[in-house]
């Protein structure tokens, strides 16, 4: 099978300050020996207590830090080893989603400027479409309309805002997008509506996801496979339901009995604390 991510014994650790003079800082194993891959147009849910590796793993994965050991191969390519101009080709095909649709939004800049952000960092339109083009399309494909353009984010909701920063990761194409918990800050009724939209683009232009999330139901809803992550190491991965119903590594079954009981909304999540 080809895939379109792929990481080979992954590994990032990080060394604290000392903790007196004659002793060494003590050293944090964020990511170890971590194989991961992902198919063309799948999704794969990354579950996870608070700080087993997810983030690190999401930053290894978009080259925004160099891993100690291991590889990260997009579309074929170790992103960690390609010439620059190589990479700045890749970085089109590849963009995130943040938990936050407060913080991640600059509140100085119109909606147009943000959505088109990834295109002026890259210095020059896709394909021959001009900037204001994109960024009307990829507005459009998450529900706003082109006089969104003018406004600020304090203008919106935080569903609305959401939707924003999806069409500014939307505006370059990606083949891949790693979405940081894009729910977790958003009301149950508006999370819904979000992860639909999601997964309407994804059928709509093929999008491939890396899902983190503590949320079981989601990555239920949205992902073909789910990683279980504990001190970053993959555990356990397989089918979601299958793998929620039957879990055979320790961590998963403590990760699914500590989840409580389903709610009105059949909502099942873990803590995020």
């Amino acid at each position: 099978m080809t895939f379109l991510l792929e990481t080979r014994h992954l590994t990032k650790h990080y060394r604290l300050p000392r903790a007196g003079l004659w002793q060494a800082g003590a050293v944090i194993k964020a990511v170890t020996d971590l194989d991961l891959a992902i198919a063309p147009g799948k999704s794969l849910g990354l579950v996870g207590e608070s700080g087993s590796g997810k983030s690190t793993l999401a930053r290894l994965i978009l080259g925004l830090e160099a891993p100690d050991s291991g590889s990260v191969h997009f579309q074929g390519v170790d992103i960690h080893k390609a010439e620059k101009a190589v990479m700045r080709k890749l970085r089109r095909d590849m963009q995130m989603v943040f938990q936050d649709p407060y913080g991640s939004l600059d509140p100085r800049q119109t909606v147009e400027r943000i959505v088109a952000e990834p295109l002026a960092a890259l210095g020059k339109d896709k394909n021959g479409v001009a900037p204001r083009d994109a960024v009307i399309a990829a507005l459009n494909s998450v529900g706003l309309r082109d006089s969104d353009l003018v406004k600020y984010p304090h203008e919106f909701s935080g569903g609305q805002r959401q939707r924003i920063a999806i069409a500014r990761a939307l505006v370059t194409k990606p083949k891949l997008i790693v979405a940081d918990e894009p729910l977790s800050a958003l009301d149950v009724s508006v999370q819904a509506q979000v992860l639909n939209l999601m997964r309407d683009l994804q059928q709509n232009f093929g999008i491939t996801y890396l899902f983190i999330s503590h949320d079981l139901a989601v990555v239920e809803h949205l992902c073909d496979e789910v990683a279980v992550i504990q001190h970053g190491t993959i555990v356990e991965r397989g089918n979601p339901q299958d793998l929620f119903a039957n879990p055979h590594h320790a961590y998963t079954r403590e990760l699914v009995n500590s989840v409580p009981k389903m709610d009105g909304f059949g909502r099942k999540s873990l803590s995020s604390n």
